[in-house]
């Protein structure tokens, strides 16, 4: 079983992961880290395979491969990594995700001193392809920013955790156990579809069973913006995807049974968050002449996206 495998599951990204492999091509890795990485492509029409196809040509990356994944959606990519690798640690990393120079090594040194670690996300800085406005600056969380400082953190054993997939190592013994494999609740984003929470579905199984989970700011990476990424409307239709998830990741990071109570407190929290949104937007905005402002249309996504699911959780469960 060698020690790490970088996984990248993409979609019509074929310049983006370019960029990604260059950084994965300039790691510095002990010799003594046996690491692999694999490309996971889920229904490309670009040159993706091309772009790959390359570096493994020029042996600019050792045990590069690629394979595809033709059910679509995020994790049903993940998944098939997973089935078809065999490292202790399983690394994923987004396709438009610049890595610093260490990131596999600082992966693999952080497992090894912590054993009981199931999962560990690394710092995430957001680059721009131009400069943000203060909108964008408020939410860049909502863009898989993370930084919870400088120093290692072990993060809450309860309630709901957010380690973002763009940095996340996962110890493969630990997901295995979650049965994740068997039957996995979220897909996560489909082609252009921005659904959300698939990876904190992970973390959570894996916390729930006992596992630690971790912060590690030496696992630094660029996680790229382009201007088409750049708007109001995107956040939107991020916030609206992540809320969608909401009812699952609360039962799951609460430890709480799917049950009609818990599907029906579920609702009535969602509704209760929407309506006092609107009632904000009607009576702080529209009433005095404005407009609604762009930050209470973002929060309005996430709490209408957060009534669908609820809708949804509530007549089909888990």
């Amino acid at each position: 079983m060698s020690d790490i495998v970088v996984v990248i599951c993409t979609y019509n990204h074929a310049s983006l992961l370019d960029r990604a492999l260059d950084t994965v091509e300039q790691q510095e890795v002990d010799p003594a880290v046996d690491w692999s990485v694999l490309v996971v492509d889920n229904n490309c029409t670009d040159n993706t395979r091309e772009v790959v196809q390359s570096r493994i040509d020029s042996g600019s990356i050792p045990e590069l491969s690629i394979i595809q994944e033709s059910r679509q959606g995020l994790a049903y990519a993940r998944h098939r990594a997973v089935r078809e690798t065999c490292s202790e640690l399983i690394a994923f990393v987004d396709d438009d995700c610049l890595l610093d120079r260490v990131w596999v090594q600082q992966a693999v040194e952080f497992f090894r001193e912590r054993p009981r670690a199931g999962a560990v996300g690394g710092r995430v800085a957001l680059l721009w392809e131009t400069p943000p406005d203060e909108v964008l600056l408020r939410h860049e969380h909502s863009l898989a920013k993370q930084d919870h400082g400088d120093a290692s953190r072990q993060m809450p054993a309860t309630g709901v955790t957010w380690l973002v997939g763009a940095s996340l190592v996962v110890r493969r013994s630990a997901l295995l156990a979650t049965e994740w494999l068997d039957r996995m609740i979220l897909v996560g984003r489909r082609g252009s579809a921005l659904t959300a929470g698939e990876d904190s579905e992970m973390v959570l199984r894996i916390r729930n069973l006992g596992y630690e989970l971790w912060y590690n700011p030496a696992m630094r990476l660029q996680h790229f913006i382009p201007e088409t990424r750049m708007s109001v409307d995107h956040l939107c239709r991020v916030r609206r995807g992540s809320g969608q998830s909401w009812p699952v990741l609360y039962t799951l990071g609460n430890r709480l049974q799917p049950n009609a109570a818990v599907r029906l407190h579920c609702l009535a929290a969602s509704v209760k968050a929407l309506g006092i949104g609107l009632g904000g937007a009607v009576y702080r905005d529209l009433l005095h002449g404005r407009r609604v402002s762009a930050d209470r249309k973002i929060a309005l996504s996430g709490s209408l996206g957060a009534l669908e699911g609820s809708m949804r959780f509530l007549f089909r469960g888990f």
